[in-house]
Formats: structure tokens, C-alpha cells, sequence
């Protein structure tokens, strides 16, 4: 695959992840399920996709069979599709269900420009400039985009921006975490696929209705199939495949596609629009973002 054809791949992954966003403001919208009920259908229907997509790769064996050798790392798959998986996607919807779609996702995309501050600090060693500026960037962006430049005033709910922030460090937890698994060779469709499903099976036990049936309605039945066939298994290997042929900074400048077709999308499908203050906040979150990626 050229360079070329693997950023349009990983450009793609970002527009699937931002539509599937829209799919989900439209569902509730349409629906009286909630946040850890979608959460439930997509992990377990999209985690089994994933794992017969798996199946076909002779890594699967390879990675089962180093896990059924060394059964304390299925304690970090489980530990990977519940705290990381599972409660970025609820945060995720939960922040969508009060904010909409477009300011979700570019809040949730200025977190990984902040975690190179908290990796400063971790190892106690000085940020590197590229890192200041991005999370300068960030923090201003997202205090524009929420407050309009008015600190009396929050134009984004609370309750979307707490979400939104929680569902960004989350996103943080799952990239970060797994190193020590792919660092043994496990294939990272597996884990996804099976991060997934083990994480929808325990995510029925946080609900009470566990009907799927109202998922299958006509009126969602489109935004459901989208979510789980495109805003999920086609943005995983979409951004995988494309993740093979590029640098890891590529690929991030790459996915800055997601919060950008996020706000277009939002904009054609509900009239979604910002004034001019928020709309410069967005441009500074995209700029983040992008700063991260070319960071050395």
C-alpha cells in the first residue's frame, strides 16, 4: 500500500468515527434507550464482527495461544475492555446524549494534546516546547468553544463537557495501556475484537431492560447499523490498515479528519453552527492536535 492510499485510510477511519457521532445525537433523538444501552449493543455486535474478521488472520491463534500461556495477561484484556473500551465509548454517547455530536468530539479531541503535559510531570521532566504549545492550544480552544470568550457564560452544557473530558481521557487509557500486549506480539485486532466483546457482555449487568429489540426499530434501525458496521468495524480497520504504512505522527495529524467532519457533518444533517468566537476555539483544538502529531 503507498503512503498516499494508507493516509486516505486512516482520513476515512476519522470520517466514519465522526459520522458515527451524528448517527448517535440521532438515535437519541429518536429513541428512549440510553448511553450504557447503545454501549451494549455496539461492544457486543461490533467485538463479534471483529473477532470473525480476526479469525481469518493467523495471528489470532498466535495471540490466544500466548494468552493461554499467560493467563494474568486476559486480566489485562478484561482490564482494557471495561476501563478502556467500554467506558470511553459510554462517555462518549453520555456526552453526545447532552451536548450533540460536534462539540463532543472536539472537547474528547483535545485530550491527547494535554496528556504530554501529564507525561511531563510523570517523569518529571521538562515539556518539550512543541508540547507546551499544543496544550496551550487545547486548554484555549476548548475554553472558547465552551464559554464563547465569556467566563460568565458556559454555551456548551456542563454535563457535555465533564463527559467529553472523561471519554477524551479514557481514549488516553486505551492507546496507552495495551503497549505491553502488542510488546508481545499480540495482534491488535484480536484485542480489539475481544476488548470489545468482553466488554459488552459486562456491560448487561449495569442495565435493567435488556431488550434489544427497540434497537431494530425503523426509526433507528439505520443509525444503529451505521454505528456498528461503519462508526465501528469499518473505522477500526480502516485506521489499522492505515496505521501499518505511516508513523504514529501521521497518522494523528491524519485523524484530525474526525472533529473537522464531525462539525461539517453536524452542520448538513442538524443545522449544528458556531458563532465566531467558537469557531476559532475549534480551529485551536484542531491545531492541537495537530501539533501533537508532529511533536518529536
Amino acid at each position: 500500500m503507498s503512503k498516499s492510499l494508507a493516509l486516505i485510510f486512516v482520513g476515512m477511519a476519522g470520517v466514519f468515527w465522526a459520522s458515527s457521532g451524528v448517527a448517535v445525537q440521532d438515535f437519541f433523538s429518536n429513541s428512549t434507550k440510553n448511553a450504557i444501552e447503545l454501549t451494549n449493543i455496539r461492544m457486543c455486535m461490533a467485538g463479534a464482527i471483529l473477532i470473525l474478521l480476526a479469525m481469518r488472520r493467523k495471528n489470532f491463534s498466535i495471540s490466544l495461544g500466548l494468552l493461554n500461556r499467560r493467563p494474568r495477561f486476559w486480566l489485562d484484556v478484561v482490564i482494557y475492555g471495561i476501563l478502556g473500551v467500554v467506558f470511553m465509548q459510554f462517555t462518549y454517547f453520555q456526552a453526545i446524549s447532552i451536548g450533540g455530536a460536534a462539540a463532543t468530539t472536539v472537547i474528547t479531541y483535545a485530550c491527547p494534546a494535554m496528556v504530554v503535559l501529564w507525561e511531563s510531570l510523570y517523569h518529571r521532566k521538562f515539556p518539550k516546547r512543541g508540547e507546551v504549545i499544543a496544550v496551550v492550544l487545547a486548554i484555549s480552544g476548548v475554553f472558547l468553544l465552551v464559554t464563547g470568550g465569556n467566563m460568565t457564560k458556559i454555551l456548551v452544557p456542563l454535563g457535555c463537557v465533564v463527559w467529553s473530558l472523561l471519554s477524551g481521557a479514557a481514549f488516553a487509557f486505551s492507546a496507552i495501556f495495551p503497549k505491553h500486549l502488542f510488546a508481545r506480539k499480540i495482534d491488535p485486532y484480536f484485542l480489539t475484537g475481544v476488548g470489545m466483546f468482553i466488554g459488552g457482555l459486562f456491560t448487561f449487568s449495569l442495565i435493567d431492560d435488556k431488550n434489544w429489540l427497540p434497537f431494530f426499530a425503523p426509526e433507528v434501525l439505520f443509525d444503529v447499523t451505521w454505528i456498528i458496521i461503519f462508526g465501528t468495524v469499518a473505522a477500526f480497520l480502516s485506521f489499522n490498515a492505515g496505521l501499518k504504512f505511516l508513523t504514529p505522527e501521521e497518522a494523528s495529524i491524519t485523524a484530525t479528519t474526525e472533529p473537522v467532519a464531525s462539525v461539517i457533518i453536524s452542520w448538513i444533517v442538524f443545522g449544528t453552527t458556531f458563532g465566531l468566537v467558537e469557531s476559532i476555539g475549534i480551529i485551536l483544538v484542531i491545531l492541537a492536535i495537530v501539533q501533537s502529531g508532529v511533536r518529536s
